[in-house]
């Protein structure tokens, strides 16, 4: 049940969000989740599961630190996106008897999801923009929060970003900010790489330019959003990529080859002007968010019980115009949550990060042998930009970022079973068995 809630919202996505209720979902997945873990027969989770469920274990405690009334809002929304990120990753180890079918389709309904995304942010980032107030707005009161109105009413532009280019629209399209816009594209466009490949094997030329023209769009859109977060997680991923995840060579090098195709196509096409101005220009929000983090560390170490459990979430700031620990998911947790906290959160991504790169291992020993697996390399390729994207936004504004987020771990768990040592070590039997007998035929 609690996966084929997870799919219906990456599939029908747009329809959610029409209705108003994309954001508030959070709550659903609580509950299927909560039914399911009562329910279902028990596994071993994962022990990046183990520590993400620590985190949110901590994070219980920082209740007690909030000391604005205002807040236990931000605070409910807050835990409610992470028990539900936790839900999901905890699926994994509770239905692991479906990972093939479950991965199959996941990998199918982030594409749905991901075309969905890419052709209302083309749209937006060229002036075509959709407002209006949904359903839900109409139902729930917006308690007088911005961002709960947000959340209800929709516009698929922020605005004109006139301090940057004049009639020049900086679009969210789907998301809730243009920042989690870009890095959801970002991040997509490995998976649509991966079908658009998937396809041209399969000779369905139709929808490889399907994924290639989204591809090309996302590349446009991104660039409109102005989100130097997510510019530099696809930085990042390229540099990276290939040094640090054991893949072929092919990939290695295909890797390689966009990157210096990417940077040669900023330069020559004149996008290096508006990256450079938006990087460096202290005009607009480089230098509050300075002041934020700095501000984050000084009154987090201000106390042992803040430095310890934090202050529960975001506070206001007379020097800011922003919350107090916000615009980064790993010093927001800090000033959250704390060193306990923080060190929960840390370690969790240390043991994603090892499960991804065994993964990959795993993937080029079968391709040694004679294989032909290339989905995990998308898969990783894709993790790496929320990984590094985060460092400058918080994981927990935008549900569906953060649900799109659990869902690739998720699906790295399910791959990572498919291709557990047991069967690593019979796959690759295999593959040579049918390697030698197609030599024996080759002779006779």
């Amino acid at each position: 049940m609690f996966h084929k809630v997870l799919i219906a919202y990456f599939n029908f996505f747009a329809v959610f969000w029409a209705l108003g209720i994309d954001q508030l979902f959070f709550a659903i997945f609580c509950i299927v989740g909560f039914l399911g873990l009562i329910t279902s027969p028990k596994n071993n989770p994962s022990r990046e599961t183990v520590f993400f469920g620590l985190f949110v274990c901590v994070s219980f405690i920082s209740i007690l630190q909030i000391s604005s009334p205002i807040r236990y809002v931000t605070y409910l929304r807050n835990e409610g996106v992470y028990i539900a990120m936790f839900f999901i990753l905890l699926s994994s180890a509770l239905y692991s008897a479906k990972s093939i079918r479950l991965t199959n389709k996941l990998y199918t309904a982030l594409l749905v999801f991901s075309l969905q995304c890419s052709l209302i942010a083309f749209l937006a980032s060229n002036g075509f923009g959709i407002s209006f107030k949904t359903v839900a707005a109409y139902i729930l009161p917006d308690l007088g929060s911005e961002y709960v109105r947000g959340m209800l009413n929709k516009s698929t532009i922020q605005a004109e970003a006139r301090w940057f280019a004049q009639g020049f629209y900086r679009p969210r399209g789907l998301m809730m900010y243009p920042n989690t816009m870009a890095g959801i594209l970002a991040s997509t466009i490995a998976i649509k790489a991966y079908f658009a490949r998937k396809y041209l094997l399969r000779n369905r030329m139709f929808l490889v330019s399907i994924c290639v023209l989204a591809i090309v769009m996302d590349l446009f859109s991104i660039y409109s959003s102005l989100s130097r977060s997510s510019w530099i997680g696809i930085a990042v991923a390229l540099l990276l990529f290939p040094f640090v995840f054991p893949t072929n060579l092919v990939t290695k090098l295909s890797t390689i080859g966009m990157s210096i195709l990417l940077a040669g196509f900023v330069f020559f096409s004149g996008l290096s002007d508006g990256i450079q101005a938006r990087l460096f220009d202290k005009t607009h929000s480089n230098e509050g968010r300075g002041l934020n983090y700095q501000l984050i560390w000084e009154e987090t170490t201000s106390s042992w019980d803040k430095l310890l459990f934090g202050h529960g979430t975001q506070v206001d700031h007379w020097l800011l115009n922003i919350p107090l620990g916000s615009h980064s998911t790993y010093l927001g947790i800090f000033f959250k949550y704390g060193v306990i906290g923080s060190i929960c959160f840390l370690v969790f991504l240390i043991f994603l990060y090892n499960r991804s790169r065994r993964l990959t291992k795993q993937v080029s020993v079968i391709n040694r042998a004679g294989g032909k697996f290339v989905r995990p390399y998308f898969l990783c390729f894709a993790l790496i930009i929320p990984v590094v994207q985060i460092m400058f936004i918080e994981v927990d504004v935008d549900l569906s970022y953060a649900m799109y987020f659990s869902a690739l771990i998720f699906l790295i768990s399910q791959e990572s079973r498919a291709f557990s040592p047991d069967k690593l070590a019979r796959r690759v039997r295999e593959i040579s068995q049918i390697r030698s007998q197609n030599v024996k035929m080759l002779k006779v």
